[in-house]
């Protein structure tokens, strides 16, 4: 996986245009990748998040930071943590407007919106999904790459 922004190892590309919260992660997370808030358990009411992994999901945002504090690194989930944010009940940060680093899979060119794949990176998006992002970088081609995106509050389908 190619990072085409290395200089960033956590956290928003822009800080004073980027809303970033913290959450509870509920399961396994690397770094940039799209998560989807999910119910938290009766016990607490702390926001919980997971991987999106139906392209058909709303987003939440990018996950920028965590307990773990990987890098944004290979793609798979190494044994040593250095590619997470965070593992279950961690709590993890989340870009939910503004700059950040994004994990997208595929061909993407700058200004391409983007939508939550299958896997939990970002793709490029059809007609019947929510627009999570705009791509700022060129991805360089068909795989999984880490480039710099512009996530949108809200999101709005794509027409």
């Amino acid at each position: 996986m190619t990072n085409f922004y290395p200089g960033l190892a956590r956290g928003p590309i822009d800080h004073e245009s980027s809303s970033v919260v913290n959450v509870i992660a509920n399961e396994t997370i690397d770094m940039g990748a799209a998560v989807v808030l999910i119910a938290p358990p009766t016990t607490e009411l702390l926001a919980r998040v997971e991987n999106g992994d139906a392209a058909t999901e709303f987003c939440y945002g990018i996950v920028v930071g965590g307990d773990l504090d990987g890098i944004y690194g290979t793609g798979a989930a190494s044994n040593d943590d250095t590619t997470r944010a965070g593992n279950a009940t961690d709590a993890v940060v989340v870009c939910t407007q503004g700059r950040c680093l994004a994990k997208v899979t595929g061909d993407v060119l700058p200004g391409a919106k983007l939508a939550v794949s299958a896997t939990g990176t970002l793709q490029a998006a059809v007609t019947t999904q929510t627009v999570v992002a705009l791509a700022l970088q060129d991805s360089g081609g068909a795989g999984d790459h880490i480039i710099a995106v512009d996530v949108q509050r809200g999101g709005a389908p794509l027409a």
